[in-house]
């Protein structure tokens, strides 16, 4: 055991791999360090704004083979199951597009939300970055592992139909882009939330040390100089929570437009799914029902795993008031001034993760896609049923027949 650990990769070789996927799927269209995790000097370094372009080309160039080999693919014979795979795929390809234009027309905002994680990137503890560091590696590379075995046995059980094939690389690749779309949000989430509690940290902390004040006389010098240091603390603090607040309106910004397409691409896959689920289920087809089950999972998880690290996020912002309360200031006016202004800085200012005001990234979002989900299934369900069952096992037949 002891001669395997060393060859395996360490932490920071780790993270430093996810940024390069994430920097070849054209996320990162500016020059960037995957090995500091840092910015790069734009006059040293040459633009990255080929890859997004590259990736717009690809995608484009995916559409066209889709619709040229669309009769071959999607169920054209039944009006009611050809809706439901072009609003399936239709969406997620409009998606990406929209994904890859919005990257490069908000690149500088994403570029200063990475400068201004530079400037309070080394006030962090290394307890914090280790367990940031682990828990995201942890949340990445399971995903991807899971993703992985998913995509092999879709593989494996159409292998025999090369159209089959074809059209499950397609929805593979797809799937791919948007899904480490999200998990790159999601690294921006788990970067501020380690931030946030990091704040939490310092305001325990420098409560703890303020209690010092009454054991010391008011006019002693150790009373005057840990009063001193406080006062600086706590201004220091507040301008922390300043900079995380702007952290937090850049990542809205920066992911805003994208997300609102990338959750309505979900939301719509998850609709079409359940309703071929729905189809299995009535006996109008048979066959790869697993296959079809299995297409949820990896959604449904990234979807879990991105609200979860919202939800930890802003619950820990929520705790920072509570914190801030319990600094004892005494009848200081000074101290008390600083805390009132501090409270109401946070009131105003409140950390949240939005896409462009329409919705709230948390758990609120799974009682919209409930919502949406279930009338979805309404209305082509009640398609369905204008077919009768015959006609729409023929129409599957016809299909299977002419692959």
């Amino acid at each position: 055991m002891n001669l395997i650990v060393p060859l395996l990769p360490t932490a920071h070789q780790l993270l430093w791999l996810a940024f390069r996927i994430f920097k070849l799927f054209g996320f990162i269209p500016f020059p960037f360090d995957c090995c500091q995790f840092k910015l790069k000097s734009c006059s040293r370094s040459k633009s990255l704004l080929h890859l997004p372009v590259l990736q717009f080309l690809f995608y484009f160039a995916i559409i066209g083979i889709a619709m040229k080999y669309r009769v071959n693919n999607l169920h054209t014979n039944l009006k009611v199951l050809s809706m439901n795979d072009l609003l399936k795929y239709s969406s997620q390809i409009m998606a990406i597009l929209v994904i890859l234009v919005n990257t490069v027309l908000q690149r500088d905002i994403h570029r200063s939300v990475w400068e201004k994680l530079d400037r309070i990137r080394y006030v962090a503890r290394k307890v914090f970055l280790r367990r940031f560091i682990r828990l995201y590696l942890c949340k990445f590379y399971g995903y991807l592992a899971l993703s992985a075995i998913i995509a092999t046995q879709m593989i494996y059980v159409v292998k025999e139909s090369p159209f089959e094939l074809a059209f499950c690389a397609l929805v593979l690749v797809l799937h791919a882009f948007l899904r480490l779309r999200h998990l790159f949000h999601m690294l921006f989430i788990d970067v501020l939330k380690i931030q946030l509690q990091q704040l939490h940290y310092h305001l325990t902390e420098l409560g703890e040390y303020m209690r010092e004040l009454n054991s010391h006389p008011p006019d002693s010098p150790t009373h005057r100089n840990v009063y001193e240091r406080s006062v600086k603390r706590l201004l220091e603090l507040k301008d922390t929570y300043g900079q995380l607040w702007e952290i937090s309106d850049c990542i809205n910004r920066t992911f805003g437009w994208s997300q609102i397409c990338n959750f309505t691409g979900n939301f719509v896959q998850l609709s079409c799914d359940l309703y071929w689920c729905y189809l299995y289920v009535q006996g109008v087809t048979v066959g790869a029902y697993q296959t079809v089950f299995v297409m949820l999972l990896p959604t449904a998880l990234i979807l879990g795993l991105l609200l979860s690290s919202a939800e930890s996020c802003l619950r820990m912002a929520a705790r920072l008031p509570q914190a801030l309360l319990e600094v004892p200031v005494g009848h200081d006016c000074k101290l008390r001034r600083i805390i009132y202004r501090f409270g109401l800085q946070i009131a105003q200012q409140r950390i949240r993760l939005t896409a462009h005001g329409l919705f709230e990234i948390n758990y609120s979002l799974l009682k919209m896609f409930g919502t949406g989900i279930t009338t979805y299934m309404i209305i082509f369900i009640s398609f369905s049923r204008e077919s009768p069952l015959m006609e729409l096992q023929e129409g599957l037949l016809i299909n299977i027949s002419d692959d």
